[in-house]
């Protein structure tokens, strides 16, 4: 369904990643892990994941990177409260298991970090001792954009590993490729549940090395 949303919050991540927060005009359900199609007008929309939980305020949250520098993607950084945008959904893509049984891995390459986030909230909110590790990959530190949030939510979590990796600069922390990483901490993964999200070859890479790992297809989304 296409509908009209307003604009009530817009932040400035980074120089190329914005964050909206979208009021909907009519009720709209959705649940961790769906996407919807996003426009300046009906004519021309865009897939976004949500970046949260279904919120008791009803608010849709996207993290949008500015990856082209189109006309589309100017347009859509200039934005400001109170502008009215398109938004047909929500549409599925991840769901977490209902049956929380094997460790969780969570993997997020950039903004891939938006559905991982709204699946992790979910599975904190069920409140189970299941081990959940998430690694989150960028280009440099200050793309890890809500690096503080995550650490925040292992301090309230004893049962979240949270591990950044950053590609393209040393910051003090883990370097390299994210799904790399997954691989040194976990040679095997038979005994995992995978999420991943993130550029479409860094997925296609790491899906492939997983499998090789041992993980069976069926535990992996």
């Amino acid at each position: 369904m296409l509908q009209k949303m307003t604009l009530v919050e817009r932040v400035l991540l980074t120089p190329d990643i914005l964050q909206l927060l979208l009021n909907p005009s009519e009720p709209f359900d959705y649940q961790a892990g769906d996407y919807v199609l996003l426009g300046l007008d009906e004519a021309d929309l865009k897939p976004f994941s949500i970046a949260s939980a279904p919120r008791l305020d009803g608010m849709i949250e996207l993290h949008i990177r500015n990856h082209d520098n189109s006309d589309w993607m100017v347009a859509l950084f200039e934005v400001q409260r109170y502008d009215t945008l398109f938004v047909q959904g929500p549409k599925a893509q991840y769901q977490l298991d209902a049956n929380l049984d094997k460790p969780l891995i969570f993997v997020a390459g950039g903004t891939g970090f938006a559905p991982m986030k709204a699946l992790l909230e979910v599975a904190l909110k069920q409140g189970g001792e299941q081990i959940i590790e998430f690694y989150w990959g960028a280009r440099t530190a200050a793309d890890l954009y809500q690096h503080t949030d995550m650490l925040s939510l292992c301090k309230q979590y004893p049962n979240l590993n949270y591990l950044p990796v950053v590609s393209e600069e040393d910051f003090g922390g883990r370097t390299g490729l994210v799904h790399q990483a997954v691989l040194q901490d976990h040679p095997d993964l038979s005994g995992f549940r995978v999420y991943l999200c993130g550029p479409w070859p860094m997925q296609q890479t790491a899906k492939a090395d997983f499998l090789a790992a041992g993980l069976p297809e069926s535990q992996f989304n």
